[in-house]
């Protein structure tokens, strides 16, 4: 069985960050990268929604790239020891 962990870490790898993003956004636990991801969710949705705040969701997105790795990275390492 595939956890939502891996099918996360497989879209980054796969650099679907729409799929990344919309399976991370529902994880209750985000630690300091949740509002960043949450954004980064949200400009992937609503780009004009940012465009109209005057803010580029290019930049946002790329933002939420950082905080996903950030987040998701280290977990990758433990689960490679672990095996």
């Amino acid at each position: 069985m595939e956890t939502k962990l891996s099918q996360v870490l497989a879209a980054m790898d796969a650099d679907d960050w729409t799929r990344a993003f919309s399976i991370a956004s529902k994880f209750g636990r985000l630690g300091d990268q949740k509002p960043e991801i949450m954004r980064a969710q949200s400009a992937l949705l609503k780009p004009d929604f940012y465009r109209q705040l005057g803010r580029d969701p290019a930049t946002i997105i790329e933002a939420g790239k950082i905080a996903m790795r950030a987040r998701f990275e280290p977990m990758r390492q433990e689960a490679n020891h672990a095996d």
